[in-house]
C-alpha cells in the first residue's frame, strides 16, 4: 500500500510477466499476419491485421477469466493472479486495435461517419442470424475501455470498493458480448468446424472452471457453519487452523475469518477493503492480516490497517469449548478492538501449509515462482499453436484482388451508360478484327464513379481518354481458361486472355484526354437475353471483385451497404448449377437504384428483371425484389 497514488513500480517477476505477455503477443500478431500473407496470396494486409488483433483478444480474454477461478482451486496459481490487471489492460489495448481497424477498414472514408456507419449500415436488429454483430462488439470493447482506464488504486479509492468490484464484474457481460460477436459475425463465414470446435471449448472451459470454483466455497461455506445457539457459530477445531493462517465460516450470511497466530486467535470479516480480495486466503505476517491479492494489511485483533493508513474491518468475539472454536454472529463496528483468544500451544493440524504470494514478498517462496513460469510459458506456447490453427484454418479467401501496389495507365473510350464503363482495344481475333474489353470505374475509396465521368463527358457520350488508376487482377486461376467446357463467368478470362474487370481511378488526376484513337470507335450494343428470376446476395462490386477479401457474407454488410450508398454499382450474387455468377443490377428503365436496393445487401434476395448482355458484364433491369430466408 501507499499513501498517495504514483505510477505503479515493476519488480523483477513482475517485468518478467510482462516480457513474456508482450513477447507473446508480438509473436502472435507477427506469426498471424506473415502467416496469411504468404500463404493467402489474395489476401490484404488490413484483413490480416484484424484478424490476428481480434483472436489474440479472444484468447487473451479467455486467460484473464480463466485465471480468476483457478486461484480459488489452487493458491499456487495466486502469482499469475496477482499480475491479472496487466493482462485485463493488454486485452484491451488489443481489442481497440482490432476494433480501431474494422472500424476504418469495413465504414471509413465512405459518406457517413464511420461511428454512425457501425450502428446505421445494419439495422437487421429484429433478425438473429443478420443481427448487427458490430455493435455487441463496440458494446464490450466500451465496458473493457470502463475497465482498463479505472484499473488504477485512485479508481478504486475514488469510486469505492464495492461500485468498482461491481464494475470490473461486467467483464462477464464484455465475454459473453464478444461471444456473441463472434458467433454471430466471422464464424458464420467459416466453414472449418475446428474454429466452431474451439469457441465452443473455450466457453466450456470458463464456465466449468467458475462453477467448480463456486461449488467448492459453497461447500466450503456451509459445511460446518452451523450455530449452536442465538448467538454464537461453531466453526472448526483447534487442530484444523494451521499457524498464521485462517479457516473461514458463514455466519449471518457473511464470511468470517478466525486467524491463527502467536497463541492467539482473532475472527475479522473476510472482505479486504481495497478490491473485495478473501482475506481468509491470506496470511499474518508482520503482525498483521495480509491480503494475498495485494498485500493489503491489517492488524487481527482490532481490523484497522497499521498507520499511516485507515481502513478498517468488522471483528468478531470468540470462545472455545474444549478444542471447538466458536464466533459471534454479531459483528462488531469496524476497527473494535476485540481481546484474542489465547490457547495454550499444541500440536497442529496435520493439514499441509498453504502457498502463500504477494508480489512483493516472495523470498523462499520459489516453488510459486517456478509454477507460475511454468504456467506462463504453457499458455504462451498454447496462445501461439492456437493462432496458428486459427489461421492455418481460415476459409481461402476469393482470386480477386485489386493492385494497389502499381498504378496503371491506359488508354479507351470512356462511357457513363449504360454502367460507368472504359472500353479498351484487346487484340485482334484470327480475322483480323478488333477484340474489346470492358472495365466497370469506380472512384476512390466508398465511392461510385457516376457523378466522375459525367461530369466530365459532359454532353458527349463517349470520348477516347487515358486513365490512371489501380486494376483489379486474379490470384487463382481455374485451369480452364479458353476450354469449350469452362462455363465459368470470369470476366478476367476471355478466350484465356487476362480480362480487367475492374478500375479504380486515382484520386484527383484520374482522367485526361489522349492524342490519338488507334481505331475508329466500335459501339457496344446491349443485348437483351430475356426475363430472369434468380436468388442471391447483394453486394457491391468494388469490393466482390478485388477492394476487400471477402467481399461477400454478413461481415462484409455493412461496408456494402456504405459502398452502394456512395454510388459504387450494386452487383447479385448467385449460383446456378453449382457455378457462381453474378451482374449489375439497375432500374427497369436502366437507371441507378442504389439507395432503393439498401434494405436488402446481404440479404437472401429474389430479385425479377430482364437479363441484358453489355460486352462480357451481365446486366438485370430489376423489375421486382423480395427478401427470402436467411441463407
Amino acid at each position: 500500500m501507499s499513501t498517495g497514488y504514483k505510477v505503479i513500480s515493476w519488480n523483477k517477476y513482475k517485468i518478467r510477466y510482462d516480457i513474456l505477455l508482450w513477447s507473446v503477443c508480438i509473436l502472435y500478431i507477427g506469426g498471424f499476419i506473415v502467416f496469411n500473407l504468404s500463404v493467402y496470396k489474395a489476401y490484404n494486409t488490413s484483413t490480416a491485421i484484424i484478424r490476428a488483433f481480434g483472436t489474440l483478444a479472444i484468447l487473451l480474454l479467455h486467460v484473464v477469466l480463466f485465471i480468476g477461478p483457478a486461484a480459488r482451486l489452487n493458491s499456487k496459481w495466486l502469482p499469475i493472479l496477482y499480475n491479472r490487471r496487466h493482462l485485463g489492460v493488454t486485452t484491451f489495448i488489443i481489442a481497440s486495435v482490432h476494433g480501431i481497424f474494422s472500424i476504418i477498414w469495413y465504414h471509413g472514408r465512405g459518406n457517413l461517419n464511420p461511428l454512425l456507419s457501425v450502428f446505421e449500415s445494419n439495422t437487421h436488429y429484429g433478425w438473429l442470424i443478420f443481427f448487427p454483430f458490430q455493435t455487441l462488439g463496440i458494446a464490450a470493447l466500451l465496458i473493457l475501455a470502463a475497465m482498463a482506464f479505472t484499473s488504477h488504486d485512485f479508481w478504486l479509492s475514488f469510486l469505492g470498493p464495492a461500485f468498482w468490484k461491481g464494475m470490473h464484474m461486467l467483464v462477464y457481460v464484455a465475454y459473453f458480448l464478444v461471444m456473441m460477436h463472434v458467433a454471430l459475425g466471422i464464424i458464420q463465414l467459416e466453414k472449418s468446424p475446428f474454429l466452431v470446435i474451439l469457441l465452443w471449448m473455450g466457453m466450456s472451459v470458463i464456465v466449468f472452471t467458475h462453477l467448480l470454483a463456486a461449488f467448492k466455497e459453497t461447500k466450503r461455506d456451509h459445511a460446518k457453519s452451523k450455530i449452536t445457539d442465538t448467538d454464537w457459530a461453531y466453526v472448526c477445531k483447534l487442530q484444523e487452523i494451521t499457524e498464521s493462517m485462517a479457516k473461514m465460516a458463514v455466519v449471518g450470511g457473511e464470511r468470517v475469518a478466525v486467524f491463527r497466530y502467536d497463541g492467539k486467535l482473532s475472527a475479522v470479516h473476510n472482505v479486504c477493503k481495497h478490491q473485495l480480495g478473501p482475506l481468509g486466503e491470506g496470511k499474518v505476517l508482520d503482525g498483521c492480516i495480509t491480503c494475498p491479492w495485494h498485500g493489503y494489511q491489517y492488524r487481527p485483533e482490532d481490523g484497522c490497517a497499521p498507520a499511516p493508513f485507515t481502513e478498517k474491518l468488522h471483528t468478531y468475539r470468540l470462545r472455545m469449548k474444549g478444542d471447538d472454536i466458536f464466533v459471534n454472529v454479531h459483528p462488531l463496528a469496524e476497527g473494535t478492538y476485540v481481546e484474542p483468544l489465547f490457547i495454550s500451544a499444541g500440536p497442529e493440524a496435520g493439514i499441509h501449509k498453504k502457498h502463500f504470494f504477494i508480489g512483493w514478498n516472495s523470498v523462499n517462496h520459489y516453488s510459486l515462482y517456478h509454477f507460475a513460469l511454468r504456467t506462463g510459458l504453457w499458455f504462451a506456447a498454447g496462445i501461439l499453436i492456437t493462432g496458428f490453427f486459427l489461421s492455418e484454418q481460415q476459409n481461402e479467401l476469393t482470386g480477386f484482388g485489386i493492385d494497389y501496389d502499381h498504378i496503371k495507365e491506359i488508354e479507351g473510350w470512356l462511357l457513363a451508360k449504360p454502367i460507368p464503363i472504359f472500353r479498351i482495344l484487346d487484340a485482334k481475333d484470327s480475322n483480323g478484327n478488333p477484340q474489346y474489353r470492358n472495365i466497370l470505374l469506380v472512384d476512390g475509396f466508398k465511392h461510385g464513379a457516376d457523378a466522375a465521368v459525367l461530369k466530365f463527358l459532359g454532353s458527349d457520350s463517349v470520348r477516347y481518354v487515358k486513365l490512371k488508376g489501380y486494376i483489379s487482377k486474379k490470384y487463382i486461376s481455374c485451369g480452364n481458361a479458353g476450354e469449350p467446357s469452362c462455363e465459368m463467368q470470369c470476366v478476367q478470362c476471355i478466350a484465356g486472355t487476362k480480362q480487367f474487370p475492374l478500375m479504380e481511378l486515382e484520386n484527383g488526376t484520374w482522367s485526361f484526354e489522349s492524342e490519338k484513337e488507334p481505331v475508329a470507335y466500335a459501339p457496344e450494343k446491349l443485348i437483351y437475353d430475356g426475363p430472369k428470376e434468380i436468388t442471391g446476395e447483394i453486394l457491391d462490386a468494388k469490393c466482390y471483385l478485388g477492394a476487400m477479401n471477402p467481399g461477400f457474407g454478413k461481415v462484409h454488410m455493412s461496408c456494402a451497404i456504405r459502398c452502394i450508398s456512395g454510388g459504387i454499382m450494386p452487383m447479385v450474387i448467385y449460383n446456378i448449377n453449382g457455378i457462381e455468377k453474378f451482374a449489375i443490377l439497375l432500374g427497369q428503365h436502366g437507371e441507378p437504384i442504389n439507395n432503393e436496393i439498401l434494405p436488402y445487401v446481404g440479404v437472401k434476395s429474389i430479385i425479377k428483371g430482364n437479363e441484358m448482355t453489355f460486352g462480357n458484364w451481365q446486366i438485370i433491369r430489376m423489375k421486382n425484389i423480395t427478401s427470402g430466408n436467411h441463407f
